[in-house]
């Protein structure tokens, strides 16, 4: 279902990236993990890796916010390929601000808990 993308995820709980992680991986995705832009950039350079999608938490860390963060990966990709990228924003927040912000910035938005279908339905939908 998800062979061929490279995912960054961004995600900043052990257990929780661990189990995104081998979720993706079971469904064909290869994997990219940071708990920041920057680690996340330079774990796909190291592997010499393009990715086409990112998934964040947007309760990162107090650096750095997950939205800020995809944002950050997205540019970059876009700046070496053109490429467009999906982007997911993971939360538990039910906030109207949180929701504008991840809108505004072009992403989808997913509130916790996730629901394993529609989190697959929003990887592999339009753009």
């Amino acid at each position: 279902m998800l062979a061929g993308q490279v995912i960054v995820l961004l995600e900043d709980d052990e257990l929780i990236r661990r189990a995104t992680e081998r979720m993706l991986r079971r469904f064909g995705a290869e994997v990219v993990i940071g708990t920041s832009s920057s680690e996340a950039l330079e774990a796909a350079a190291a592997r010499n890796l393009t990715p086409s999608c990112i998934i964040a938490d947007y309760w990162l860390s107090p650096q750095e916010d997950g939205l800020s963060a995809a944002a950050a990966v997205r540019a970059a990709v876009r700046a070496a390929t053109a490429k467009p990228l999906r982007g997911l924003i993971i939360t538990g927040d039910l906030s109207k601000e949180v929701a504008e912000d991840v809108r505004r910035a072009g992403f989808v938005l997913l509130r916790k808990p996730v629901n394993v279908d529609k989190f697959l339905d929003a990887l592999t939908g339009p753009v």
